[in-house]
């Protein structure tokens, strides 16, 4: 199979001159920018989404419009290529080509669409018409280059997705592990999660290809087809956990929110409540007994007997979000993201606030050194906290420098932990009742009437209301996409109505009754940590890794020890989140 005729780059650009001159080639030369199929019997198909640094044949310019005479002869009998063929040097070694096509083949290749474009332009008359076509090659090699970002952009990336729901439940952990070994579990945990996370992208460097997008693309290659189907499953179980507990929150802070603003219309318990009051839900009694006269004296009313936090408000809240689940796509949502960075912001100030109000209020400095039986309650937690394994590889593939990718990668865990310890170690250090009031949504520890804890409840529940549908909408289409797999029908993944309806009704469903039965985010964020954290975080990364290791002829004794002993406190902690109550 003949790709181009025997020549040097430099009689390619010439030839590519007499062509946009309006000047005949000589006979030898007219098979030059022939499409690979132009040769019978070739059959390759090579459309595998390269750049096209040349289509079939070549396309009309204004030079050839100006000459009809001229080109006639050679468009209409010498440029009749039966298919468009791209170039594709994975199919080099089939090709067949001789030294001098293999040769120009490379140059091709390895050529960047600039050089080729600065070559020609040399070659061409300043005033020449083909400068606005050579512009527009130009622009759209700087819209590819504009696809990656900057290390900047990638750390804030991470930083931005891992950071979550945890964030309110940090100092509920701290609390049940004690305040030092809680600091330290952070630290080992996020240093494990670091790894793992840099050993699947090592992986996808040395084994990731057309096929290998994703983790679950990697375990097919290397571990087999079970544990494809198992790292999907368990990523479905990540998006359903969190979908889960951004229902419980969303009906928390639309709670909360409607009884501020009834209460203040109605002025009902503004006498029995100071406005920045601390409050300790276990133990109400702790504090002075206006807390519990407001409960007594608001629950006869009608608006509490039909608002109520664990029955009607979940169902309420369903109303109001069921429709806009219901989207072809959510790319809308997508656009108010930004709020995530704000929510984050306003409660670092919230906290810092609160605790220079309080100050530190620790009695004895010796307990926090001694580690609580409850101490995996955070261990299991930071399985969730420090959650990104799952698309890790399509985050950092966008990186501009890939020889960086570790230390951005490293930067952006090492933020991550510091937002978690801030906001844990702080609120914990400072809070003024005793520290088994601290609640797993920290905003449960201040009133209602509370006007800084309010704006924290807003600003949270519009980033959670335009999250929830996007998080919905990916769980969806993963369940698509593994039925269709299962059951072998394409057809199950186009988008329907009735389709999208049922599995979204079915999702609604789930996370009502568990805002209703069991909304208790710290132990839902632990169990579904503990054990999505298991497959992606300890065991799939460290079986990727010896595989490879493996198939390199590179794994040793010391290697096994390792990534087994990881694979252990893995299957650990998820045994002890059975054994502990909150």
């Amino acid at each position: 199979m003949i790709f181009y005729s025997s020549v040097t780059m430099r009689d390619l650009i010439r030839k590519y001159k007499l062509i946009i001159q309006g000047k005949h080639l000589p006979d030898t030369d007219s098979e030059l920018l022939i499409s690979s199929t132009s040769s019978p019997g070739n059959n390759y198909n090579m459309d595998v989404g390269n750049p096209r640094l040349f289509q079939q044949g070549y396309s009309s310019t204004e030079s050839e419009d100006d000459n009809p005479e001229k080109t006639s002869t050679v468009t209409s009998q010498q440029y009749k290529p039966k298919k468009e063929h791209v170039l594709s040097r994975s199919y080099n070694n089939s090709l067949n080509m001789d030294n001098h096509n293999n040769a120009l083949y490379d140059v091709l290749q390895h050529s960047s669409l600039n050089e080729i474009i600065s070559e020609t332009t040399k070659l061409l008359p300043s005033k020449n018409k083909m400068s606005d076509s050579v512009q527009q090659c130009k622009n759209v090699s700087n819209d590819i280059k504009e696809h990656y970002n900057h290390s900047l952009v990638t750390i804030f990336a991470i930083w931005n997705t891992t950071v979550g729901t945890s964030l309110l439940a940090m100092a509920w952990g701290m609390e049940k592990t004690g305040l030092f070994p809680g600091i330290l579990i952070n630290l080992f945990v996020v240093a494990v999660c670091l790894y793992t996370a840099y050993v699947l992208l090592k992986i996808f460097e040395k084994h990731g290809g057309d096929g290998i997008k994703e983790v679950p693309d990697l375990c097919r290659l290397l571990i087999g087809r079970w544990a494809e189907i198992v790292s999907k499953i368990f990523s479905l179980v990540v998006l359903m956990g969190g979908d889960i507990v951004y229902w419980i929150l969303m009906s928390n802070f639309l709670y909360n929110c409607v009884v501020f603003v009834y209460d203040n219309i109605t002025d009902i318990g503004s006498k029995q409540i100071i406005e920045d009051s601390i409050l300790c839900p276990k133990k109400p009694f702790l504090l002075a007994n206006e807390t519990h006269l407001v409960q007594t004296a608001t629950n006869g009313s009608l608006f509490y007997q039909i608002w109520q936090l664990y029955s009607t408000v979940p169902i309420f809240l369903a109303v109001l979000l069921f429709p806009l689940l219901n989207f072809k796509s959510p790319t809308f949502f997508t656009k108010f993201n930004s709020l995530g960075t704000l929510s984050v912001a306003y409660l670092f100030i919230f906290v810092s606030v609160k605790s220079f109000q309080w100050g530190i209020n620790i009695s004895d400095w010796s307990i926090e050194f001694s580690v609580k039986p409850t101490f995996c309650v955070l261990s299991g937690m930071l399985g969730m906290s420090y959650f990104i394994h799952n698309i890790i590889i399509s985050i950092m593939k966008q990186n501009k420098h890939q020889n960086h990718n570790g230390r951005d990668l490293s930067i952006a865990f090492g933020l991550v932990c510091f937002t978690y310890l801030f906001l844990g170690v702080v609120f914990y250090t400072t809070f003024p009742l005793a520290k088994s009031c601290i609640e797993d949504n920290l905003l449960n520890n201040f009133s209602k009437k509370d006007v800084m804890a309010l704006i924290a409840r807003i600003l949270l529940f519009f980033q959670l209301f335009t999250v929830y549908p996007f998080v919905t909408y990916m769980l969806r289409a993963d369940i698509l996409t593994a039925i269709s797999m299962i059951f072998g029908k394409e057809r199950n993944k186009e988008f329907s109505y009735i389709k999208t309806i049922i599995i979204n009704f079915s999702f609604v469903f789930i996370c009502i009754l568990f805002a209703c039965f069991m909304p208790r985010i710290g132990t839902l964020i632990r169990y579904t940590g503990a054990l999505s954290g298991l497959i992606y975080i300890f065991v799939m990364p460290s079986l990727l890794k010896m595989a490879s290791l493996k198939q390199e002829g590179a794994l040793s004794i010391p290697a096994i020890i390792i990534h087994v002993i990881i694979i252990i406190l893995g299957i650990l902690n998820l045994i002890s989140q059975f054994f502990i109550t909150d």
